[in-house]
């Protein structure tokens, strides 16, 4: 019995559930014809709705359209000389630059056309130089014409100097058996003693020099050949011989190439000819020296100018005293010559006078007889105080 009262409740549920589907089905149904409708009935409506809409929007664009293409049309003859009136400096100014540009270019191609023919003439002249260079390279490689060349050099530093020969220096001097360069005097009648040396064979080679171990090889041959020229000036002890030479001997390098190579080579080059009392010089600093002593004469040619000017300022001042004292005796000269004066006219006022005065008051004599005053000494005194 329980199991038919089940069955039966589930029956009844089902058939429920079948009613309450079959009432929903119709729903669906129902829905999805109105929808149907209302969107067929909505696109109706909205087509009537665009099709209005769009033909009033268009007759509005064109009404626009044509007030704006009549006031355009009203005002271009306006507008145009406007814009003609802004165009038209633009244009001069374009004008004006484009002719600028044209004148730039011609100018440019000038430029490059004497630029073209310097570089030629730098290019020919660099070719002779290096021709020169290759002759002046043999031609040192000469010792007669090295010797030549390291003496000019000193001869033309000298020039430079502004030192006076003869007076300042002496060239190719011979002292006893010794020979030297040059003799520079200097103030105070002291000499610099100058030899020009030129060690060329191992520079010429060291500055050619394909590979760096040949260039140091020949940098040590030439500061072997240095050192040698510095030993053999060494040797001639100028400032033993001569009282007044200096003490040090100039080793002159007429090259700046010959003491920079020996100075890489060996810093301490320069001690090492001090040591042996030779100052070695290249033309930079030789010429510095060289000014120095010029200066030098310069100052003691002042001083003793100076020195003529103070000579004369006493004689002057002797002179001048002298005159003093001429004048102090002028003067004592003159107040004798005064007083004597006064005495004699005294006596021709008091005696003469009166007497020949006489005589002619008896008619013998016509001329007058003029008075004989004293010179008073009253006046000589206000001039002195005046």
């Amino acid at each position: 019995m329980p199991l038919l009262d089940k069955n039966k409740n589930l029956e009844l549920k089902i058939a429920s559930l079948e009613a309450e589907k079959q009432a929903q089905q119709e729903k669906i149904f129902w829905m999805s014809n109105a929808q149907e409708t209302l969107k067929t009935l909505f696109q109706s409506l909205a087509s009537e709705v665009l099709e209005s809409n769009s033909k009033n929007i268009l007759s509005q664009v064109t009404f626009q359209f044509q007030s704006l293409f009549e006031n355009l049309k009203t005002d271009w003859s306006l507008k145009k000389e406007e814009i003609k009136n802004i165009v038209s400096p633009i244009e001069k100014e374009l004008q004006s630059l484009d002719n600028q540009i044209q004148d730039l270019e011609r100018k440019r191609e000038g430029a490059y056309s004497a630029l073209s023919s310097h570089l030629a003439q730098l290019a020919e002249a660099y070719k002779e130089l290096h021709q020169s260079a290759i002759k002046l390279e043999q031609s040192l490689k000469s010792p007669l014409v090295r010797g030549s060349w390291g003496e000019y050099q000193l001869q033309r530093l000298v020039e430079m100097a502004g030192m006076e020969e003869h007076v300042s220096y002496l060239n190719q001097p011979l002292t006893e058996d010794k020979r030297a360069d040059m003799i520079i005097s200097i103030p105070g009648n002291r000499k610099i003693f100058v030899d020009a040396k030129t060690p060329m064979r191992a520079y010429l080679e060291a500055i050619s020099a394909e590979n760096e171990t040949l260039r140091k090889e020949k940098i040590k041959e030439h500061l072997s050949a240095v050192k040698e020229r510095i030993r053999d000036l060494g040797k001639k002890e100028y400032a033993r011989t001569q009282a007044e030479a200096f003490e040090y001997i100039i080793m002159f390098l007429p090259s700046e190439g010959l003491l920079s190579l020996a100075f890489e080579a060996d810093p301490d080059i320069f001690q090492y000819g001090l040591e042996r009392n030779v100052l070695l010089a290249s033309p930079i600093n030789f010429l510095a020296l060289l000014k120095a002593i010029a200066l030098g004469w310069q100052q003691q040619r002042m001083t003793q100018e100076v020195e003529k000017i103070s000579e004369e300022i006493k004689k002057l001042y002797d002179y001048f005293v002298d005159l003093l004292s001429t004048f102090i005796k002028l003067r004592k000269a003159l107040e004798t010559t005064i007083d004597l004066f006064n005495k004699a006219s005294t006596i021709c006022q008091e005696k003469i006078i009166p007497s020949t005065r006489k005589i002619q008051s008896c008619g013998a004599l016509s001329k007058n007889i003029p008075d004989v005053y004293p010179i008073e000494m009253t006046t000589l005194k206000d001039i002195e105080s005046a």
